[in-house]
């Protein structure tokens, strides 16, 4: 019994053995080792369908890229063959000239348009072209978002044809501005002729049996802020003036009787409605000169006593001395130089 206690067992020889070949356990049971040679296998297999999955899908990629391109190339060579459209041939013209080639021919012909309207309009406004000259960068604009569907994005600018359109239309409008100052001016002219023409025509006739009138000038100054057009007696403005001269023929006796005939003057302007604003009346004989300047506005409602009072009188009792009075001036003259 002591003896079998001694000696090791067989498989615990075996176990120490076993171990001592790099201190790993080998497993001899032959159940295990068909398992462990099954799973290498099965792995195997699953790296080579991998590998051989992958060459076709290379496989597959090659032949759609080659696909693809062999029909790239057909495409390429049936553009090239077919002749293109009008419409194409306009659109990469546009497209290689630039931005700026299509406005700048918009603009001229937009600019062109509104000029003639003005020019042979009735009532020209020269202002237009200044008013519509944001019509010009809209043009520019609109050409700016065609190249950039056209083209994608990559479009060059034509700089001298932007350069042109702007000079073209900053001049138009500083042309537009100088002409409108000239026309306006003009017409404020020209309706002063008018409006005093008429002043005359109409008031002479029916003053000239009041008093003994000499000459009749009416003066007529139009406001300048007001609009440049052409407009008659009835259509003056609040800051519209006008200014009668009025020189009487004859004589008077003293003057309160000139101051009596210019009242009748005043109160035939208020009752034909002409708004008056400044009355200058003169009257010259050998012996007296009477004047009397009035703010119209103001003396319609003036009594004869009161016009009278405001008459300045002038009596002269040798006439022959206003004949010699420029020599007389002229020797007081030189006498005060040689005194000096």
């Amino acid at each position: 019994m002591d003896v079998e206690n001694n000696q090791p067992s067989e498989n615990s020889v075996n176990t120490e053995e076993n171990a001592g070949y790099g201190g790993v356990a080998v497993d001899d049971n032959p159940q295990n080792t068909v398992e462990a040679r099954a799973y290498a296998e099965q792995q195997v297999a699953v790296e080579m369908q991998r590998i051989s999955q992958e060459e076709q899908d290379k496989k597959l990629l090659d032949a759609l890229d080659e696909v693809l391109e062999k029909r790239s190339q057909r495409e390429r060579t049936a553009s090239a063959k077919r002749p293109q459209t009008r419409s194409e041939r306009l659109t990469a013209g546009i497209v290689n000239k630039g931005v700026g080639v299509v406005s700048l021919g918009l603009i001229l012909i937009f600019l062109g348009v509104v000029m003639i309207v003005t020019l042979f309009s009735k009532e020209p406004d020269y202002f237009l072209p200044l008013k519509l000259s944001p019509v010009a960068a809209i043009l520019v604009g609109i050409e700016i978002l065609f190249n950039q569907m056209i083209a994608r994005g990559r479009f060059k600018i034509n700089i001298p044809s932007i350069i042109i359109s702007g000079v073209l239309t900053v001049g138009c409008c500083v042309a537009g501005v100088l002409m409108n100052s000239s026309y306006k001016q003009d017409t404020i002219e020209y309706n002063s002729r008018t409006i005093a023409a008429e002043i005359y025509d109409r008031t002479y006739k029916e003053l000239r049996n009041c008093a003994d009138l000499k000459s009749v000038e009416a003066i007529v100054d139009l406001n300048p802020e007001g609009t440049a057009i052409t407009k008659g007696l009835d259509a003056l403005s609040a800051g519209d003036k006008i200014v009668i001269n009025i020189e009487f023929g004859g004589g008077f006796a003293d003057p309160r009787a000139f101051a009596s005939d210019c009242k009748k003057i005043i109160e035939g302007y208020r009752i034909m409605g002409i708004n008056v604003t400044d009355f200058h009346f003169y009257n010259e004989t050998a012996f007296n000169t009477y004047s009397l300047d009035v703010i119209g506005k103001y003396v319609q409602d003036y009594s004869d006593t009161r016009l009278t009072e405001m008459v300045n009188h002038i009596y002269i009792e040798d006439f022959s001395f206003l004949e010699d009075l420029p020599d007389l001036k002229d020797e007081e003259s030189e006498d005060s130089s040689s005194s000096q």
